[in-house]
């Protein structure tokens, strides 16, 4: 037979020197009992008797039997009360998942008494006088070898903020947003701020897109024509010029073509005769392209559409 022993599993291990680099004066103090520990998460699941405190949970009955479940770290004096006022705060909020991988935990705030939490009934808890100088931490056994849950253990023990954000929660608007539309309020929802983000975004998106083809084909159109082409040549190169950056769209833009190069024709030859300055060519281009293509959705939508709540 193999003999099995207890260990310490590795995310365990992760903590502890996670902490000891994060929170100056901290020690590494151990994970695995020594044989004076009778009982309790520093011991394996299986080598215990099955009336142990240790492993009568839910999840303590879960994860690998081997593997011991509890980390000591040691601090100074100064430390030792910050960590343990840290711990405190986040198990009493039971907004506050982070610790919900723990079973307890024991230090002090004072330096002179032990003050410890059962975050897993959810009521005080204490021990011996040990815990003045190190703080104990019981990993309920079904997270001992769970890097992601003992992140929120990291993070309560380096005194971050948690965060916890739904979607239903108020965020307020910069101040010039209720200013250039008076009919919203002060605060929207986060739902409705993300929506409203991904929406214009994918507009703006949506109207370059749209965009780009027709702006390059009315240049190619404008080169042909001042190069004296005909309107089949200038048709053609439209049609060139959209098949190119717009493939997907060429069934609607072959009409396009078949309309603007007459016009820019037409329009060009009335205003510009001999002489071509830019004023006039812009004016001739603007004025073809408005007759040929009507007003877009998109136009219509982007000057008329304001933010709305929900």
């Amino acid at each position: 037979m193999i003999a099995v022993a207890e260990y310490a599993p590795q995310a365990l291990r992760w903590l502890g020197n996670a902490i000891v680099q994060a929170i100056p004066s901290a020690r590494f103090s151990g994970i695995v009992g020594d044989p004076s520990h009778k009982y309790g998460y520093h011991r394996a699941r299986n080598r215990l008797p099955k009336n142990d405190y240790s492993v009568q949970t839910g999840p303590d009955k879960a994860g690998d039997g081997w593997a011991a479940s509890a980390l000591d770290i040691s601090f100074d004096s100064k430390w030792m009360k910050t960590i343990t006022k840290r711990l405190l705060a986040s198990a009493k909020d039971q907004n506050d998942p982070r610790l919900n991988c723990m079973r307890e935990f024991f230090g002090t705030t004072n330096g002179s008494s032990v003050a410890g939490w059962d975050t897993y009934y959810g009521r005080p808890a204490t021990s011996d006088d040990s815990h003045l100088w190190h703080v104990h931490m019981s990993i309920l056994r079904k997270y001992a070898n769970d890097r992601k849950a003992l992140a929120g253990v990291l993070s309560v023990i380096k005194g971050e903020k948690e965060l916890d954000v739904d979607l239903d929660d108020k965020v307020k608007l910069s101040e010039w947003i209720p200013q250039a539309w008076p009919d919203l309020d002060e605060t929207i929802t986060v739902r409705t701020a993300l929506g409203s983000a991904y929406g214009h975004a994918r507009q703006a998106k949506d109207l370059i897109r749209d965009a780009v083809p027709e702006i390059l084909a009315g240049q190619a159109a404008i080169l042909e024509a001042l190069r004296g082409s005909s309107a089949a040549e200038i048709q053609n190169s439209v049609r060139e010029e959209l098949g190119r950056v717009a493939p997907r769209q060429r069934g609607a833009d072959g009409a396009l073509a078949e309309r603007l190069g007459p016009a820019l024709v037409t329009a060009l030859t009335a205003r510009l005769g001999d002489a071509v300055s830019e004023a006039d060519l812009t004016a001739a281009v603007t004025e073809a392209i408005g007759a040929v293509l009507p007003p877009t959705d998109h136009a219509e939508s982007a000057t008329e559409s304001t933010p709305s709540e929900g």
